[in-house]
Parts: structure tokens; C-alpha cells; sequence
């Protein structure tokens, strides 16, 4: 028997190519915390952390390679080198051949490259840690904006363990992972513990407004010369912040994170 052709069989409803997109993003976890305590023997008292670096969550790069800030043209690892005494790597493009523009402002030569683990150890042996904002999230590639579904790490706890050293946390991808950050550890932002970096206008910009909103909304009083974490908004070390210069970007983290982070390491070990 033949089908009337004026019936017409109902047609499947498609998905739509976003709907699919988001079926197929997976969940990621970040990598634990980085400090000298994970470096040390049992016995040996680690270096007391004065600064926690945090970026947002690991690039698709970073996760490639299992670093932080793995991608060969994120600064967070040539301004250490810079900072503390090493180079990250030649900074020769495999792809091109030829070395990568931020190579011209490097303090270092190629007999001071070091493997990525030795960079760490050179971090971490200075005081500084660090670790990432979110811990689990959904993301379909590496920006910041795109992250869906974000957990946090327990930086809290982290700091609660620091307690009485830890001098200042910073932001490594700007106003997005400061936004996070609001977003994520509102609580925290309340409790009186932290603070905006004083006269920082970034920082000021990034967090004042929130802190004053949630002590307030949590009823916190302070009490006279009690101890804040400084909140530092710092330029972002991400390629993406293509705006600012290599040298705008060493000059920034150099003044306000390594500088005074070696003084507190110093005085620690006075």
C-alpha cells in the first residue's frame, strides 16, 4: 500500500549545534597547591608562604603540559625567571623558528634555564605559592568568561594554614578571576580578613566596593590594627591580555608582588 503524500511523517526534532557543544564539555579538576611544604622531608621545617599566587583555572596548554601557566607565551614563568634569577626557556617558536617578541626584554641568558620543576622549586623556596581560583568548572576552551559551573578551591582553608605569614594574594588574570573571586568567596570577602591592597586602584576597583558590601551584609566589626590579607587585582600574565607590553606586565608584578614578597622573605629570615 502506498503513503498518501499529503501525510507527511513527522520530522525529528533537531538539537541545536550549542546544546551539543555543551553535552560534550567536560568537567575539569585544577592541581593541587603549590608550596615549599610539598617539597620538604619530614623533619625540615618548609619556608613560610607570604604570597599566594592563584590563577583562574588551568589552560587547555596547562593541563597539555601539567604545568602552571603552561602556555609558551604566558609571562607568569619569564617574569619570575626574571624576578628571582632564571630563564624559563630559549623562546624559540617551534612553529616558526624564531624567537618570541618578550624574548628581547628577558634579563637572563640561556645558561640560566632551568626545567619547570627547578623553576618551582626556586618559587617556592622564596615563599610564594600557588594554586588556582576554581577548582572544577566547565569550559569550552581556555578564556576565563567561558568558565560555567565553577567550584572553588578551599583557599580559605589554605590561608587559615598560612595564618600570621601570609601577606597577600594575587590575581594573575585581572579583573575575569577577580570577578571569580567576588563571586566565589563572598563569605570570605566579609569576614574581615582581607582587604583591597591600599592605594592600588585596580585592586581598590576590583575588590573595596564587595568587601564593604558583605561585612556589611554579615555585620562584621573589625577590630582596630587587626591583621587584612592584601587582595592584589594584577595585570594578567594570560597571552590574552594582549593590551599590556611584556615590560608593563614585569614592571607591575615585579613592584607589587616580587619586591615586597623577597622583604617578607628577608625579614622571615632575619
Amino acid at each position: 500500500m502506498e503513503l498518501s503524500l499529503s501525510k507527511k511523517r513527522p520530522l525529528k526534532k533537531k538539537k541545536s549545534p550549542g546544546k551539543a557543544r555543551k553535552a560534550n564539555i567536560p568537567t575539569t579538576t585544577s592541581f593541587g597547591p603549590l608550596c615549599h611544604a610539598r617539597f620538604v622531608e619530614d623533619g625540615i621545617e618548609p619556608v613560610k608562604v607570604h604570597t599566594l599566587i592563584l590563577g583562574t583555572h588551568p589552560s587547555i596548554k596547562s593541563f597539555e603540559e601539567e604545568q602552571y601557566f603552561g602556555h609558551p607565551l604566558n609571562a607568569f614563568w619569564w617574569i619570575a625567571g626574571d624576578c628571582l634569577g632564571f630563564r624559563r626557556a630559549t623562546g624559540i617558536s617551534p612553529s616558526t623558528g624564531k624567537q618570541y617578541e618578550l624574548t628581547k626584554f628577558i634579563r637572563h641568558g640561556e645558561d640560566r634555564i632551568i626545567p619547570y620543576g627547578e623553576q618551582t622549586k626556586e618559587l617556592v623556596k622564596n615563599g610564594f605559592a600557588l594554586w588556582d581560583i576554581v577548582s572544577q568548572c566547565e569550559r569550552p576552551g581556555s578564556l576565563d568568561q567561558d568558565i560555567k559551573n565553577a567550584k572553588p578551591n578551599n583557599l580559605r582553608e589554605f590561608a587559615q594554614e598560612h595564618y600570621g605569614t601570609l601577606r597577600r594574594i594575587v590575581i594573575a588574570n585581572g579583573g575575569t578571576g577577580c570577578t571569580l573571586f567576588v563571586r566565589l568567596f563572598k563569605d570570605w570577602l566579609g569576614s574581615g580578613e582581607l582587604q583591597a591592597l591600599p592605594g592600588h586602584e585596580p585592586s581598590e576597583k576590583a575588590f573595596s566596593k564587595a568587601i564593604e558590601r558583605e561585612e556589611r551584609r554579615q555585620n562584621i566589626e573589625v577590630p582596630m590594627g587587626h591583621k587584612k590579607i592584601d587582595l592584589i587585582c594584577a595585570i594578567g600574565v594570560s597571552p590574552a591580555a594582549a593590551k599590556y607590553s611584556y615590560e608593563d606586565k614585569r614592571s607591575m608584578w615585579e613592584q607589587y608582588v616580587y619586591e615586597p614578597g623577597l622583604a617578607d622573605f628577608a625579614l622571615q629570615n632575619s
